[in-house]
């Protein structure tokens, strides 16, 4: 008892200080309007976002490490390029590499390879370490439509793509 009564007394204010602000009132819940209300309106806003990453294979343009050592010579593949698809179901897209300039090859879960070349300005060489792309409604990469995102930043649209063929060097 005597603990409470110097709690008490020592929580009063002192004379010169302010008196206490007074506890806020019970807020009460509030329903919403009613529906015939004309003058009110709901929104919700719902936003889905889906960005794919695509991991890059080591090519000459950007294998940047010490070269392994030798092994056994591989004799190197000839692609011939033949017309491609317009679009590529993204999720299809497991791989690519650096091989040109102004294109990289997409290589598929079916083991195919597309040359998409980027539009005027883009290098694919800022694309050494992958890509991104934004997925979109149809789930897919379409040409003159879709952009990349390299991760140093740049982004470029792919103008065309290729369906590369292997070529056995005896044709």
């Amino acid at each position: 008892m005597l603990t409470a009564a110097f709690l008490w007394i020592m929580a009063a204010p002192a004379a010169d200080t302010a008196p206490p602000v007074a506890a806020p009132e019970v807020l009460a819940p509030v329903a919403p309007p009613a529906l015939d209300d004309s003058r009110s309106f709901w929104q919700v806003v719902i936003e889905r976002q889906m960005i794919i990453r695509v991991p890059a294979q080591r090519s000459q343009l950007n294998n940047f490490a010490a070269p392994p050592p030798p092994r056994i010579a591989e004799v190197p593949v000839e692609w011939k390029e033949k017309k491609g698809p317009k679009c590529v179901a993204m999720r299809n897209i497991v791989g690519m590499r650096a091989v040109q300039r102004d294109s990289i090859d997409l290589i598929t879960r079916q083991k195919q390879r597309l040359r998409a070349q980027l539009n005027r300005g883009c290098r694919a060489l800022d694309f050494y370490a992958g890509f991104y792309m934004q997925g979109s409604k149809d789930g897919k990469l379409c040409e003159d439509r879709d952009e990349i995102h390299a991760r140093t930043g740049a982004k470029c649209e792919i103008d065309k793509f290729r369906l590369m063929v292997p070529v056995r060097g005896d044709d």
